[in-house]
């Protein structure tokens, strides 16, 4: 199979298996199932993926991939800090609270294994964070670059990625995610300056 078509397959398979997480949840969702709805072989979904936490891990990688080169989008420039800081927040805001994202979150918390939430940390945050740490390094009113990072995700973030998960709040729009990020890197700036 040409690598174009194989792509296009794979992007049909995920669709798929992020319709059925949302609609039935982790456990509610078989192989077999996601295989009729994507029109795939069952078969296929076991030589691409292995398993059923395999093709979850690689919708994880596939989303995170995705995710982080939106991100470093957003800070490979020569602006001033501020601007930066600011698509930042709202690019992540809007990745990581999006429908995918907290479907694979709900996915990961539902696995008994904990494949799924080391993959997301794997993928996620720990791929982020020092993207975002070097970008902060040499600010005072810190100890570490990782010590900024950390303020400034707590800031941003706050409980609306658990509220999202729960089920209490909907997915933000983007005029949401960038007041949410206007106000996190004011109020981190101000903290750096101390």
């Amino acid at each position: 199979m040409k690598e174009s078509r194989r792509a296009e397959r794979r992007e049909q398979i995920e669709s798929a298996a992020y319709a059925l997480l949302i609609e039935r949840g982790y456990a509610g969702t078989s192989m077999l199932e996601i295989a009729k709805r994507a029109r795939a072989s069952n078969e296929t979904l076991y030589r691409w993926y292995g398993d059923k936490p395999g093709l979850f891990a690689a919708m994880i990688r596939s989303n995170a991939e995705k995710g982080l080169r939106a991100l470093s989008g957003t800070l490979d420039t020569h602006a001033e800090l501020e601007p930066r800081l600011h698509a930042f927040g709202a690019a992540l805001l809007g990745g990581i609270l999006s429908d995918q994202a907290i479907a694979l979150n709900r996915a990961a918390a539902a696995d008994s294994s904990g494949e799924l939430g080391a993959a997301l940390a794997r993928h996620g945050r720990d791929a982020v964070m020092p993207v975002l740490a070097a970008e902060l390094g040499g600010l005072t009113g810190f100890d570490t670059e990782e010590e900024a990072a950390e303020t400034f995700v707590a800031l941003l973030i706050g409980d609306l990625q658990i509220r999202r998960v729960i089920g209490q709040m909907a997915a933000p729009d983007a005029a949401f995610c960038a007041r949410r990020a206007g106000q996190a890197t004011r109020h981190f700036l101000k903290l750096a300056s101390g």
